[in-house]
């Protein structure tokens, strides 16, 4: 009896001891993960962009480094000898009998890390089961941020013509369509110099069946041309949330072979097949909406959706709205726009032509015989035009002008008098009065001299005059010919007479230089006239006889602007001033920028057309461009970046630390905190209610934009061979139209704005 209870007692106490264990192992396993996990996620923070051995051992000592944070060092950080492709090898070891070992990069994915930890627990009554301890290994891969972004997201994804070459992989909602044999190729981004990829190049699809092979279709493994009527990728290709399909490997399915050997295939045999998740429709914080970057805005308040601005004037030029500071033309001749909150900029309406401003008025002389001297209120400046209207009474036969002095335009009408325009250009400066001999002596004369500045040396354009020898009350006069320059200056002098009591009204567009119906005198002027036939309507309260003169002036030709460039800081379109569009428009210029954010909102959209809905007919010219061509795509020198007295530009960029090697686009940000996700990375921004569009279109157009871009309308995008976008693009519907042969439209390792995702777990 007694050896039965000791028996028995064995057995209760093994059992009692087994559960224990199991006990004990459980917590053990639920501590190492969650300890693996946490220090995978916080090592794939460290992850950049390429992979070399010190890179490998930042990212690795990171790992080990948080592991101390939590348990006690008892041994150091060993990095093996290795390699990019094959992976660096770190181990240690901590109290609790814990070894951990770090890889990186996992499997050659330059942003995959693993972290393995296990720890040996002794086993009580280990010596009756025949083992004195068990080992307890948990491990997870996490994933750097960027590694969790698509190149193109698209609800809807459409391409006709030749081949869209994207870097990375590609994300769409509804089935992407192809017309024209046009051919969407997901490409990894494979670095040759460390055997690693950044991007497996990937096509997910929400749709259920999409056909990755259209009939007569095929791709072309690896190339950048070569392939028609397919969706083609380096990696997987997946369509389907409640049915799920696969493209077909080596058809148009993991057409790289490296690829294929490290990227899980998701239609494998023996696999649970999961569904591709619905596209979400999030968007990165509002910039307009962060008190970082409103303080930089003027008046340091954020812009208004609703705002009216006034008008934004280069060359005497209306080229768009805004409130910001008055834009500056460098020695390059490109004009610096600066940070603020516009309406519209028409970046093709840069005038060339310069502008004639006033300096001052003299006042209309008190009726005089004989000698007329007109004043003016202060010395003239050197090279100034200077203008005098003469009103003389009727029956003067004579009116003979200071040397100097030319006569622009003369109307005389018996029974009214005599009016007329003189000028002198280039004035030699000093000048505060001239003398006109009239006569007969006994004539009553009025007169009036104004200085104006910008007028060309020889500035007399055309001409006009007007007679009325019976009495209306209204008269028009008009130039015998349309103006030959834009933004003249237009001057009128008007002779009528009238009762006392009765009053004058001059044109609508002209304001008032003087106005004194007691002597029949009126005088008008107009800035920055377009090139037409000048005109002015004027009438009395009383039917009069008229007799008017008007005379055009040329401005001196402006510095001819070879661009336009967006000073560093954070810009906000409303549409303002731009019924039914606004925004951005090329309108056949160029436009460079370098560490901008730029928000759209109402109608305003983005455009290499005019400022018009939808962007207008496609831009034919050659300088119809975004950025100029990075040095990075062509080397420097010969290539040189644009604005070299502002800088030198290449990509049109947002705030971003690191570019392409060879470009300097990215020196960090005057303004935008790095990561801040409302800015860092972040070229373009748009709410969900925007109802614009982004269009670039024309064979000519070319972009080279650095950063990502988050359209929820329309995109369309005409890509050529020499255009690209490093970054990301999430639009709602996506319109592309290729070129034969063209290069990588969009993707790259620099420019991905991780605003909507995290670092992950993937294993």
């Amino acid at each position: 009896m007694l050896v039965i209870v000791a028996v028995w007692l064995v057995a209760l106490i093994g059992s009692a001891a087994l559960i224990l264990l199991t006990g004990s192992v459980e917590w053990q396993r639920n501590q190492l993960q969650q300890l693996a996990d946490q220090a995978a996620l916080d090592s794939a923070l460290k992850i950049g962009v390429g992979c070399s051995a010190g890179s490998a051992g930042t990212v690795i000592t990171e790992a080990d480094n948080f592991l101390a944070t939590q348990r006690t060092r008892t041994g150091a950080l060993a990095i093996g000898a290795g390699s990019c492709a094959a992976g660096y090898t770190g181990t240690d070891t901590f109290a609790g009998g814990l070894t951990e070992t770090i890889r990186y990069p996992y499997r050659a994915h330059q942003q995959q890390v693993e972290v393995s930890l296990t720890v040996a627990l002794p086993i009580s009554f280990g010596n009756f089961a025949g083992a004195s301890t068990t080992n307890v290994t948990r491990r997870a891969v996490a994933q750097q941020l960027s590694g969790s972004t698509a190149a193109v997201t698209a609800t809807t994804l459409s391409c006709t013509g030749g081949q869209f070459n994207v870097g990375g992989s590609i994300v769409a909602s509804n089935a992407i369509t192809l017309s024209g044999s046009c051919a969407v190729y997901a490409h990894d981004r494979f670095d040759a110099a460390s055997s690693t990829y950044s991007d497996l190049g990937n096509v997910s699809v929400y749709a259920n069946a999409q056909t990755w092979i259209a009939g007569g279709g095929s791709c072309s493994a690896g190339g950048s041309s070569g392939s028609s009527n397919a969706i083609c990728a380096d990696g997987f290709e997946l369509s389907g949330h409640t049915a799920t399909t696969c493209g077909a490997s080596g058809a148009s399915a993991f057409l790289a072979a490296g690829d294929a050997a490290i990227n899980a295939n998701p239609c494998a045999a023996g696999t649970g097949r999961l569904p591709v998740a619905s596209l979400s429709t999030n968007l990165p914080p509002e910039p307009n909406a962060d008190p970082a970057i409103t303080a930089t805005l003027p008046g340091g308040v954020p812009c208004n959706a609703g705002a009216a601005y006034g008008n934004v004037v280069v060359n005497g030029v209306t080229v768009g709205t805004g409130n910001a500071a008055v834009p500056t033309q460098d020695a390059s001749g490109y004009v610096h726009f600066k940070t603020g909150c516009y309406g519209y900029l028409n970046v093709g309406n840069l005038g060339s032509a310069g502008t004639i401003s006033n300096r001052q008025i003299g006042v209309e002389t008190a009726p005089a015989v004989h000698f007329i001297s007109p004043t003016l209120p202060g010395a003239s400046l050197a090279g100034t035009l200077l203008v005098a209207n003469i009103s003389a009474v009727d029956g003067v036969n004579t009116i003979n002008g200071p040397a100097g002095w030319a006569l622009a335009s003369s109307a005389k009408q018996a029974g009214e008098g005599w009016d007329q325009i003189w000028y002198r250009a280039n004035n030699p400066g000093g000048i505060t009065f001239a003398t006109w001999t009239v006569l007969p002596a006994s004539k009553n004369v009025v007169s009036q001299m104004t200085e104006w500045s910008g007028a060309l040396a020889a500035p007399l354009d055309r001409t006009g005059t007007t007679l009325v020898g019976a009495a209306t009350t209204t008269a028009t006069v008009t130039t015998s010919l349309a103006t030959t320059a834009a933004n003249d200056l237009v001057i009128t002098n008007d002779g009528f007479k009238i009762a006392a009591g009765q009053t004058f009204s001059k044109g609508g567009a002209y304001t008032s230089l003087t106005n004194d119906p007691t002597n029949g005198f009126a005088s008008e002027y107009q800035l920055n006239a377009p090139i037409a036939f000048q005109t002015e309507t004027v009438t009395t309260t009383q039917a009069s006889l008229w007799s008017l003169a008007i005379a055009t002036f040329k401005p001196a030709a402006g510095a001819v602007p070879n661009g336009a460039v967006l000073d560093p800081g954070f810009y906000y379109f409303n549409g303002s001033g731009f019924a039914g569009g606004g925004g951005i428009c090329l309108n056949g210029g160029t436009l460079l920028a370098r560490d901008v954010t730029l928000e759209f909102v109402n109608q305003a959209g983005l455009s290499s057309g005019t400022c018009a809905a939808g962007g207008g007919a496609s831009c034919a010219g050659a300088t119809c461009q975004l950025g100029s061509t990075p040095c990075s795509i062509s080397a420097c020198p010969p290539n040189a970046a644009a604005d070299p007295a502002g800088g030198g530009y290449t990509w049109f960029a947002s705030p971003c630390s690191q570019a392409p090697a060879g470009d300097a686009s990215c020196p960090g940000s005057a303004w935008c905190v790095a990561g801040d996700r409302a800015c860092w990375n972040l070229l373009v921004w748009a709410p969900a209610s925007n109802t614009g569009q982004i269009a670039i279109k024309g064979a000519s157009v070319k972009h080279w934009l650095l950063g990502s871009v988050y359209w929820p309308g329309t995109c369309t995008d005409t890509v050529n061979g020499t255009s690209t976008l490093d970054g990301t693009i999430s639009c709602g519907t996506l319109s592309v139209s290729a070129g034969a042969g063209a290069g990588t439209a969009v993707g790259s390792n620099y420019g991905i704005s991780t605003a909507l995702v995290e670092a992950v777990l993937v294993e």
